[in-house]
């Protein structure tokens, strides 16, 4: 049974940039002093192909290189700099990808980026930016016309990247950052072979802003955090595809399972978390068939970690244990990683990503009830 492979910093791309995109959302739905110039935006990233596994060694030694225009907004607020002390831009942003590969080809991305900054001096800020969008890759997995490309196998992929910056303020409207970024692309397991790909870059952006950006402080409220325990109970599933053909496309299997937590709020925008999940996994019941077992797929775990509170959004980071696993195919420990949307004040859904050290087991849906 394979997984799609995805980084440490992969992974932390999503939920990274999620947590800012719902600090921002809350901003922009709560009333607030707040001012907005508009930013136009050019960059240029190079780096190299990193190839984390064997079957990707193919593409080692290739020097990507990265081109990106954006169309950008600056926000200086007071509910921003009440949680973090930062301003932040907010832009769309287009690129094309050129990996200096004939088994990669090229892409072009769609994406939204977040960028907090925080101000050094009146003209320089250290930022972090955060990017989630769809690219357009040219050259996927065909068995006939290009069976080494093992990195992705849909010509439509999620891409994902993070990074840190360095901004120097020149005059009112021109601003230069350099950067250093961790890109990836990958289908999130819809289709085998699907390694993924991701590459390292530093580059350099150039910004043109409509007005002068002025920042101000703002002063921030006292915390207030909530007394009683929340406890959730979730259920949640998927249809989990295993390479099993020659095309890459495979068989699905479902998956589903339930989770029951404790949540406590220690901080501002933090709450601890604990709790017990099951699951049911027929992908690892096809592995159990395969194998003569006559044992069901079941998977028995306790995990424990850390959400962060914004707004109607909770994003969450876990660390698990199995207590019990059939067949006992995969590491003892594990990492989830999830976004969770709160609706009503019992009700959220969310989708969640579960790994096992760099490769994904299964991304699923949930639905949880809250008291």
């Amino acid at each position: 049974m394979q997984a799609f492979s995805f980084s440490w910093l992969g992974r932390g791309v999503f939920f990274v940039f999620c947590c800012g995109a719902a600090l921002s959302a809350r901003a922009q739905f709560t009333r607030a002093q707040k001012s907005i110039v508009p930013v136009y935006q050019a960059g240029f990233h190079t780096g190299f192909i990193f190839a984390h596994s064997t079957e990707v060694q193919n593409t080692a030694g290739a020097r990507p290189q990265t081109y990106e225009l954006a169309l950008a907004r600056w926000r200086n607020d007071s509910l921003l700099w009440n949680a973090c002390r930062c301003t932040t831009l907010q832009a769309l942003s287009v690129s094309y990808h050129r990996y200096d590969s004939d088994i990669l080809g090229q892409a072009v991305s769609a994406s939204y980026l977040l960028e907090p900054l925080f101000r050094l001096s009146p003209r320089s800020s250290l930022s972090l930016r955060t990017v989630a969008g769809l690219a357009y890759l040219t050259n996927p997995f065909d068995a006939q016309t290009n069976p080494a490309n093992q990195s992705y196998s849909l010509p439509v992929s999620a891409y994902l990247a993070l990074g840190i910056g360095y901004w120097w303020k020149i005059d009112d409207h021109w601003q230069v950052g350099a950067h250093v970024l961790y890109q990836h692309i990958s289908n999130g397991g819809l289709r085998q072979p699907n390694k993924g790909i991701n590459w390292p870059t530093a580059g350099l952006t150039l910004n043109y802003s409509v007005a002068p950006r002025t920042t101000t402080s703002f002063a921030r409220s006292a915390a207030v955090l909530a007394q009683d325990i929340r406890w959730d109970i979730s259920l949640f599933g998927i249809a989990k595809r295993v390479a099993g053909q020659a095309d890459g496309r495979g068989l699905r299997y479902l998956v589903a399972g339930a989770y029951v937590q404790a949540a406590r709020q220690v901080g501002r925008m933090s709450n601890v978390t604990g709790g017990v999940e099951v699951v049911w996994d027929d992908a690892q019941g096809s592995r159990l068939r395969r194998d003569l077992s006559a044992r069901d797929p079941w998977r028995l775990s306790v995990a424990a970690g850390h959400e962060f509170i914004l707004g109607r959004f909770l994003f969450s980071q876990q660390l698990g244990v199995y207590l019990y696993q059939a067949g006992g195919y995969f590491d003892a420990l594990y990492h989830r990683w999830g976004i969770y949307y709160r609706f009503s004040p019992h009700w959220m859904a969310g989708v969640n990503l579960k790994a096992h050290r760099h490769v994904a087991d299964f991304t699923d849906i949930r639905l949880t009830y809250s008291f």
